[in-house]
Parts: structure tokens; C-alpha cells; sequence
């Protein structure tokens, strides 16, 4: 998100970490503000009254039936003024939230895609946002910002999208909505939004060393050690596409029949879902056109002790297992943290890779624990997490006294 910042930086950071402080621990004094954050009173009094003054915060008085005497007063994140609008977008389909400060969801609404509106998505995009907008208008108070986050992938210039799902396309996307809507406009990628929502708000949320792993149609994968993100000032995704397997089942030689020699043994070709889609046409013959029924069948094989299913999911979590080995021995990781749509949050699945990764650690006396996460299948927390993040550093905090 680009934009010119109109306070210093440190204003700004401090500005932020009060922010959030106040949403971590709701109702909390100035003199804990002060406590926790290090600050002086003074000037925690000073940057609480002008995130008043900007309607982020309000104060709110408490009382115990016990205690007697003036009411304590504390702060919290105001639910009158500011929403966002936050928009999942998807090869087939956008999903856009209307979402309060602290993330409720107002309204929502769903729009398909179609595969030939694909070159003209960013007009889409914009028609149905103004359609979105005239539809929720009596549940709009003030936007402040728009949150794009994208189920695929960035341009180099991180404003507009390279990738939509499966679908390589070439569109800008920053500058049109900027120019429409005249607000911040924050884009994304899906991957990105979830890892920070998992470590900011969810499962990873008091972990300091865990891998963020994603397989799905592609991998995604992204580091935190010792409570710093790997690559935090870029889109946080690493590439392990290329990473190169063992022959570790006869699986194997069904994925590389079509390939060349040199790509056969990469792990994209073994653990994303077009590679679980050719093991199941070919070990569970079926008649099924839509490849997200054919990963559900494949896991409802498995429940019923089909012993070709559970070969399947054992391959492709030996295979993850032994990439994250291998990461987990050089980023000493004590959490693991999955999201693949359905895969990734079944049980046999999961307590395979648990398996086979505390089997082959070369780490003495180090157990990892493999996890699914909280908000996997939760689009209106990822959405809105990017939001969550530019308030929390200070930037979106900067643009709202030129809203």
C-alpha cells in the first residue's frame, strides 16, 4: 500500500502499537498502556486522545458491583465510525465483506466470474464494488479503505495480479481502483493474509518459530523464526516448487510418466492437486468432472478404509514431510501450521505428516507439532487481516485525517 505518510514514522509506529494494544486487551487503562508499551504517561496520553479525536478509539467506563467510587475508565476500539471493505477474490467467484473496525462482518455479498470476464477484471471488480456499496448503502458509515486479496498471485510491482487461481493473466489493478474510489487500497495475496492473520490473531499467535505451509493448486510456503517473518517486506511467500524428491513410492513413476526427465522428482508435480488428481483417476476410476468433488471422494475413500485412498494421502504427506524435514532441521521450527482446503484438515492426513516428520528429525529430543489452521476456510478474517496489519503499522492510521 502505497502512499505518502503526512506524521514521522515513529509517530506513526507508535500510533499503530497503541492501536493494537488497545484491541489485544479491550477496556485497558492508560497507566497499563503505559506499562506495556514502554511509553511515558504523557505521551500515552497524548496519542490516546488523538486516536480519539480520529473516532478509532473510545472511552468506556467500568465497574465492578464490588468496588464503589468513580468509575474506572478504559479504552477500546470504536465500533461507530470506520469500516472497511474487503474483497476475496477468486478465479470464479469474488466474495466482498463490509467489515467493522475489530472485523464483524456487516454485510456480504458473492459474485461469480466468468472465465471470459477474466481480462476485464479490473472493471468488474470496480462495477461490482459500486453495486456492493449502493446495496449495503443504509449499513454504510464511513470506508476508510478497500482490501483486495487475491486467491493466486502478485505482479512484480505488486499492483496488480499475475495469477488468479489457475488462470495466468496480466491485470493492473492498484491505480484503477485508486483513481475510482479515491481511498487506500491495500492488495494482496491470499497467502500472505492468512499467514499474518494466523500469527496476529490465530493458532500461531504466541508461537515465535513455525512454518506456514499452503498446498493446494500451488505450494506456498512462508517462515517466522524468533517472531520475525522471513522476507516481511516482501509478499510473504517462499518458493519450494523445484525442491527435488527421493523416490519414495512407486506413486512416483504415475506422476512422471508425462514429464521430462529433469522434472519429474519436483515436488510441485507430487503433492499439489493436479498431481492428486491423476493418482486418483488412475488407483480410484470415477466418473466425476469437477476436480474439488475428486479430492472429497478421495477423502471419503479414505474414511472408509479404502487402502488405494490412504495410499494416496500417505504419499502426498510423505513427500510434504520430507521437504518440511529438512526446513524444520535448519529453522528449528516447533510449529507447523497447514492450510489446504480440505487435504490439509483431515485427520489421516495430518497425523501422517506428524508421523513421519518426528520419525526423521535430526534434531535430539525436538518434536513439532503439525496444525491446521483457525482461519483456513475463513475469508471474511483473511480479508480483512491486511487491514488489520496497515492499522497496526501506522500507515492506514496516517490517510484517515484526509478521509
Amino acid at each position: 500500500m502505497a502512499k505518502q505518510l503526512l506524521n514521522s514514522p515513529q509517530k506513526l509506529q507508535h500510533l499503530g502499537m497503541i492501536y493494537r494494544l488497545i484491541e489485544q486487551f479491550d477496556l485497558i487503562s492508560r497507566i497499563d498502556l503505559s506499562k506495556i508499551s514502554g511509553l511515558a504517561p504523557a505521551s500515552i496520553t497524548n496519542f490516546t486522545r488523538e486516536l480519539i479525536d480520529l473516532k478509532l478509539v473510545i472511552e468506556r467506563t467500568t465497574q465492578t458491583p464490588i468496588v464503589r467510587g468513580r468509575p474506572a475508565v478504559g479504552l477500546a476500539i470504536s465500533p461507530f465510525h470506520w469500516q472497511s471493505v474487503c474483497v476475496v477474490l477468486g478465479e470464479y467467484e469474488m466474495k466482498i465483506f463490509l467489515c467493522e473496525l475489530n472485523g464483524k462482518v456487516v454485510q456480504e455479498k458473492h459474485y461469480p466470474i466468468l472465465v471470459n470476464q477474466h481480462a476485464q477484471l479490473a472493471q468488474l471488480l470496480v462495477r461490482n464494488l459500486t453495486d456492493f456499496q449502493a446495496v449495503c448503502q443504509r449499513h454504510v458509515a464511513q470506508i476508510f479503505a478497500i482490501s483486495v486479496v487475491v486467491i493466486g498471485q502478485l505482479n512484480r510491482r505488486q499492483s496488480g495480479i499475475a495469477r488468479l487461481g489457475r488462470q495466468v493473466i496480466d491485470i493492473e489493478l492498484q491505480a484503477v481502483l485508486h483513481q475510482t474510489f479515491h481511498l487506500p487500497i491495500i492488495l494482496s495475496e491470499y497467502f500472505a493474509s492468512w499467514v499474518f492473520a494466523e500469527s496476529s490473531l490465530g493458532g500461531a499467535i504466541s508461537s515465535d518459530n513455525v512454518i506456514f505451509l499452503q498446498v493446494d493448486d500451488s505450494i506456498n510456503m512462508s517462515v517466522l523464526i524468533k517472531g520475525k517473518m522471513l522476507q516481511a517486506d516482501k509478499q510473504q511467500r517462499m518458493n519450494i516448487d523445484r525442491v527435488c524428491l527421493p523416490m519414495l513410492s512407486p506413486l512416483a513413476n504415475i506422476i512422471g510418466e508425462r514429464l521430462p526427465a529433469e522434472d519429474r522428482q519436483q515436488l510441485k508435480h507430487h503433492v499439489t492437486y493436479s498431481a492428486i488428481y491423476q493418482l486418483i483417476d488412475r488407483l480410484l476410476p470415477n466418473s466425476l468432472e469437477d476436480n474439488e468433488r475428486k479430492i472429497q471422494y478421495l477423502c471419503e475413500q479414505a474414511e472408509q478404509g479404502n487402502k488405494q485412498a490412504i495410499e494416496i494421502i500417505h504419499y502426498v504427506a510423505d513427500n510434504i514431510s520430507y521437504v518440511l524435514m529438512n526446513l524444520v532441521n535448519i529453522f528449528s521450527s516447533d510449529k507447523i501450521m497447514i492450510n489446504s482446503s480440505v487435504l490439509g484438515s483431515h485427520t489421516l492426513f495430518v497425523e501422517r505428516l506428524k508421523q513421519k516428520l518426528n520419525e526423521n528429525l535430526l534434531l535430539d529430543q525436538h518434536q513439532v507439532d503439525v496444525i491446521t489452521g483457525h482461519y483456513s476456510q475463513n475469508d471474511a478474517v483473511v480479508a480483512n487481516a491486511m487491514v488489520k496489519k496497515y492499522l497496526y503499522s501506522g500507515e492506514l492510521i496516517d490517510s484517515l485525517s484526509s478521509i
